[in-house]
C-alpha cells in the first residue's frame, strides 16, 4: 500500500489594512477601484486576475479588487457553478467593454479604452496600470470608512458606513455603495495555467474578490449633503443567505468594500471595511465542514482523503489532532499546526492509510483536539463519507485508447499513468484542424495486471467540447469493449480509474516458468532464454509497435536498434500473455 503524502490547501491570502470606523478627516489622494468583468470559460481571464492581483499588491492600502462574473463566459456548464450575480449584467453595459477580460478603474473615461472609444470606461488588462497610477496622484474630496458586525446566528450583517468631505464635492450628490465579495471559492476556470498562484493542488482555481452581492442596490444609496466638513454615517442590514446561485457564502471568506461615486459611474473613492463575528458560544471550537474524497478508485493508493475544518470559536486555531480510519480499520492521527482563523476555514489532505478497498468503502474523520485541549464542543467534529471501487475494468493486456479531437487537437494530450503516479504511456497533442470539426486517433496499448489511471488534458483549459466539434475519449480492450469512455466537456484536465484483470491471460507459473530477459535496463542488446516457440511484441511508450518476432529459440540473442526510452515487451505462447518491461539506456 502506498503511503500518501500530505498536502494543505492554503488558500491564496492578502495582506489588506482595512479602513475601521471612525473615518480619516485628513485630505487624501484617491483609492481605485477596479471592477474586473470575468468568467470561468474565459481563458485569458486568470491572466487579468494576476495582473489585478499585482497592481494591488504594489498598492496594498489604496486598491479594491471587485471581479464580477458576467456575460457568455460566466454561463456555467452543467454541473459547474453559478457565480453571476443580479448586477453583473448592468455593470458590464455600462462599460461598453469589447471583450473578455475587461476593467473599469473607478468607472473613470481616460479617453482610451479596450474598444478605442474616447467614451468607453472599459480598459484591456494592460491598460489598467497606468490607469490605476493616474488616479492614485489625483486628490480625493472625500474619503470612507466601513466595519460590519455579522451574527453568525442569525447571519444578520450590519455595516456601518461613514463618509466624510474634505472638501466640496463638483456635483449636488454622491452615492454611497456597499459591495459583498469572497475569497477562496474553489471552481473551474479555463485558462488558469496563466495564474498558477490560485490554482489549487488538486488543479482547480481558487476564485479571489468575487463580488457576490450589492448591499445597496444596483447603483448606491443617495447622499445629498456633500459640502467640506459634512460627516455622512449610514447604516445598512443585510441577511446573508446560506448560499446565492447555489455557492456557499461562507461567512470566514467574506469581505466588505465600500466606495462613493457621482450618478452611476464616477467613483470617486473607495476602501475595504473590517469585518467582526459575534453571536459565537465557545473561545476554541473546530468544526469538521465536510470530508470528501475521490469516488470509484482501483486501488487504495489512489485515495485522496480530505477534511475542511472550519474555525467556529472566538480564538484562532493553532493546531489540531485528527483521528480517522476507513472501513472500521485502526486508527490512525495526524497532527496539524498552522493557523485557521475565526469563521475561516482549511481544507486538509490527510496522510497515508493502509486498507483494503471494497466495493463501498467508509471515511470517518474525528477531531481529537484543538490548540492541544479537548475541542469545547465536540458535537460537531466527526463527519464520514463513503467512495466506491470503480467499476472500470479490463480482461487481458491488449487496449486501444481512442481520442475524438475536436479543431483545437494542438491542445490535446492524454497519459495512463499506474497507481503510484508513474507514466505509462501517453498521446498528443494532435494536429489543428482548419475549421470547427472532429477527427479520431487510435492507440494500441498494452498493460499489465494492475490498477491505472487514465488523463486527458486540454492545455487552453477548456476540454474538448463543444463550439469546435464534439470531442470525446475512450478506452477499448482490443476487442472493442469499452472500458471507460467520457466527452469533452471539462477543463483542464478529466481522469478516470481502471482495473486490469490478467486472470486467464497470464498463467506465469506454468507457460512462462522458463523465461529470463537480461540485462535490463540494456544498451540495445538483449539475450532471452525461453521454451521454444513464443512471439515477442515490443511496444513504445505511446502504445506502437517497435519490433517483432515469432517462433522465438530457446536461448535469442535479439539487437534492438531503438532510442532511450522504456518499453513494453508482450511474450505470447498457447493464447497466453505476459508482459515485461525494458529500458534502453545507451
Amino acid at each position: 500500500m502506498k503511503k500518501f503524502t500530505l498536502f494543505v490547501i492554503i488558500f491564496y491570502t492578502v495582506t489588506y489594512t482595512f479602513a475601521q470606523l471612525p473615518v480619516s478627516q485628513t485630505p487624501e489622494n484617491k483609492n481605485v477601484v477596479l471592477e474586473e468583468f470575468t468568467g470561468i470559460h474565459c481563458p485569458n481571464c486568470p491572466d487579468g486576475h494576476r495582473r489585478a492581483q499585482l497592481i494591488q499588491n504594489a498598492h496594498p492600502d489604496d486598491v479594491v479588487l471587485i471581479n464580477i462574473h458576467t456575460g457568455s463566459y460566466a454561463v456555467p456548464a452543467t454541473g459547474e457553478p453559478d457565480f453571476r450575480t443580479l448586477f453583473g449584467l448592468s455593470l458590464e453595459n455600462q462599460s461598453e467593454l469589447a471583450g473578455y477580460p475587461a476593467g473599469t478603474v473607478n468607472r473613470h473615461v481616460f479617453g482610451y479604452s479596450q474598444s478605442g472609444s474616447s467614451t468607453a470606461t472599459a480598459l484591456g488588462r494592460d491598460q489598467w496600470t497606468n490607469a490605476t497610477n493616474t488616479l492614485l496622484s489625483q486628490n480625493s474630496y472625500c474619503n470612507i470608512a466601513l466595519e460590519a458586525d455579522i451574527d453568525v446566528n442569525t447571519r444578520v450583517m450590519t455595516v456601518n458606513v461613514e463618509v466624510y468631505y474634505t472638501a466640496d464635492a463638483p456635483v449636488s450628490s454622491n452615492f454611497i455603495n456597499v459591495a459583498l465579495l469572497q475569497d477562496n471559492i474553489e471552481g473551474p476556470q479555463s485558462g488558469s495555467s496563466y495564474n498558477p498562484d490560485q490554482v489549487l493542488p488538486n488543479g482547480n482555481y481558487n476564485h479571489m474578490h468575487m463580488l457576490r452581492h450589492l448591499i445597496t442596490g444596483q447603483w448606491g444609496d443617495q447622499v445629498s449633503t456633500v459640502s467640506q466638513g459634512t460627516l455622512v454615517q449610514r447604516q445598512y442590514t443585510y441577511t446573508l443567505p446560506n448560499d446565492i446561485n447555489g455557492v456557499d457564502l461562507e461567512l470566514g471568506n467574506l469581505k466588505i468594500a465600500g466606495f462613493v461615486a457621482e450618478s452611476h459611474q464616477e467613483i470617486v473613492t473607495g476602501n475595504y471595511g473590517v469585518i467582526n463575528f459575534t453571536g459565537l458560544q465557545y473561545n476554541v471550537n473546530a468544526t469538521v465542514n465536510n470530508v470528501e474524497t475521490n469516488d470509484y478508485i482501483c486501488s487504495a493508493n489512489e485515495l485522496e482523503p480530505r477534511v475542511k475544518i472550519q474555525n467556529t470559536g472566538m480564538q484562532p486555531i493553532t493546531g489540531l489532532t485528527i483521528a480517522y480510519n476507513i472501513n472500521n480499520g485502526p486508527t490512525q492521527t495526524y497532527n496539524w499546526t498552522g493557523t485557521i482563523n475565526t469563521m475561516s476555514s482549511k481544507t486538509l489532505y490527510l496522510p497515508g492509510y493502509n486498507f483494503n478497498i471494497e466495493p463501498t468503502n467508509t471515511l470517518t474523520v474525528d477531531i481529537t483536539s484543538v490548540n492541544g485541549n479537548p475541542d469545547e464542543n465536540n458535537s460537531d467534529d466527526t463527519q464520514s463519507v463513503n467512495f466506491h471501487k470503480t467499476n472500470n475494468q479490463g480482461q487481458g493486456s491488449d487496449y486501444v485508447v481512442v481520442i475524438v479531437q475536436d479543431q483545437f487537437g494542438d491542445e490535446t494530450s492524454w497519459a495512463i499513468t499506474d497507481d503510484m503516479g508513474n507514466i505509462i504511456t501517453t498521446g498528443g497533442p494532435y494536429s489543428q484542424l482548419s475549421s470547427s470539426g472532429t477527427q479520431t486517433h487510435t492507440h494500441s496499448v498494452t498493460l499489465s495486471q494492475g490498477c491505472y489511471n487514465f488523463y486527458v488534458f486540454d492545455s487552453y483549459g477548456d476540454g474538448m467540447c463543444c463550439e469546435y466539434g464534439n470531442g470525446a475519449y475512450r478506452l477499448e480492450q482490443s476487442d472493442g469493449s469499452v472500458v471507460l469512455q467520457g466527452d469533452g466537456q471539462f477543463t483542464s484536465q478529466v481522469k478516470q480509474s481502471f482495473g486490469v484483470d490478467m486472470t486467464g491471460a497470464v498463467d506465469e507459473q506454468t507457460v512462462f516458468d522458463n523465461l529470463n530477459l537480461y540485462p535490463n535496463p540494456s544498451t540495445g542488446t538483449v539475450y532471452i532464454h525461453n521454451d521454444d516457440g513464443m512471439q515477442l511484441k515490443i511496444y513504445n511508450e505511446n502504445g506502437s509497435l517497435v519490433f517483432q518476432k515469432d517462433n522465438l529459440l530457446s536461448n535469442e540473442n535479439i539487437q534492438l536498434n531503438l532510442p532511450n526510452g522504456i518499453y513494453m515487451a508482450k511474450f505470447i505462447k498457447n493464447d497466453k500473455t505476459i508482459i515485461k518491461k525494458i529500458v534502453i539506456s545507451n
